[in-house]
């Protein structure tokens, strides 16, 4: 028997968006540009797939790596994070994952519990309101103003004892300002609630 959270979950809305041209023939004036998440309409550069195919056969690439990420990686993303946020971000508190969609899985299963709440600002990636419904976790939504950004009053309305996050996306689909908002709600919201 399949499990009735995942039956329930709505399915990507890219199928649908993509039926809605299929069939149709764009001139070479007015090319269709493709910008569906995470999945560009070109090929990768040739200098990576020249890279690749010289390294393909070493051992080391068919081993599982480290867990959380090579070493290296995980220093400098961690650098450069702390840079970008004016933080001190250590490399033990990174870990390099198989894109934002697993970073974003691993992060609410952490954090949650079926019957626990997650706030979603709208816009939303539908990828996380699915995984979130999957794992039983509520989704409150959170209305964003014509900038793009959510009132710190609303978010705090939303917010009751079973609430785990309110995620805040870079950029923040696709304006760049959640820092600020995430600052006024880090102020406001206790981490006693």
């Amino acid at each position: 028997m399949p499990n009735p959270l995942v039956s329930a979950t709505a399915t990507s809305p890219i199928t649908e968006a993509y039926s809605w041209i299929a069939g149709q023939e764009f001139p070479a004036s007015r090319p269709l540009i493709d910008v569906a998440q995470a999945v560009p309409g070109y090929a990768p550069a040739s200098s990576l797939t020249n890279h690749l195919a010289e390294v393909i056969g070493q051992a080391d690439l068919a081993r599982y790596g480290p867990v959380l990420g090579v070493p290296e990686l995980r220093q400098a993303l961690a650098r450069d994070i702390s840079r970008a946020y004016a933080a001190t971000v250590p490399d033990s508190h990174v870990a390099i994952t198989a894109g934002c969609n697993q970073a974003f899985s691993l992060a609410a299963m952490a954090v949650c519990e079926p019957g626990d709440e997650f706030i979603l600002p709208i816009p939303y990636y539908f990828n996380h309101d699915m995984w979130l419904h999957m794992s039983g976790v509520r989704t409150r939504y959170l209305e964003c103003d014509s900038h793009m950004l959510p009132a710190v009053e609303d978010a705090q309305r939303l917010v009751n004892n079973r609430t785990k996050a309110i995620l805040l996306v870079t950029p923040n689909n696709p304006r760049s300002e959640e820092r600020r908002v995430g600052k006024e709600c880090r102020s406001r919201w206790s981490p006693d609630h």
